[in-house]
């Protein structure tokens, strides 16, 4: 189940295990699409603690301009991620 796995995802990424380096986060995905406020907060936390992300794919419609506030609210901590695809999000200026 396409749920089960994005939540188990979130929980190696929580846990900063050695085996999650990127993590898909494409607006097709059903999960995403659901995704609350505090959960793209959260997210953005979870990502800047990890020490081991290093890619984030929120490409494909996964953000708007308030979401892309939510989740850098915390990530702008990181000093893993290396690599962040945004693309086909429709982002104004005031998203980016």
């Amino acid at each position: 189940d396409e749920d089960w796995e994005w939540l188990a995802e979130l929980q190696r990424i929580r846990e900063n295990s050695y085996y999650t380096t990127d993590l898909d986060a494409r607006g097709s995905h059903s999960y995403i699409q659901n995704m609350t406020d505090e959960d793209w907060e959260e997210l953005g936390r979870d990502i800047s603690n990890s020490t081991r992300l290093v890619s984030l794919n929120t490409g494909a419609g996964a953000l708007n301009d308030h979401k892309m506030a939510s989740l850098f609210r915390d990530l702008t901590e990181s000093s893993s991620i290396r690599i962040m695809e945004l693309y086909d999000n429709g982002l104004s200026v005031v998203g980016v």
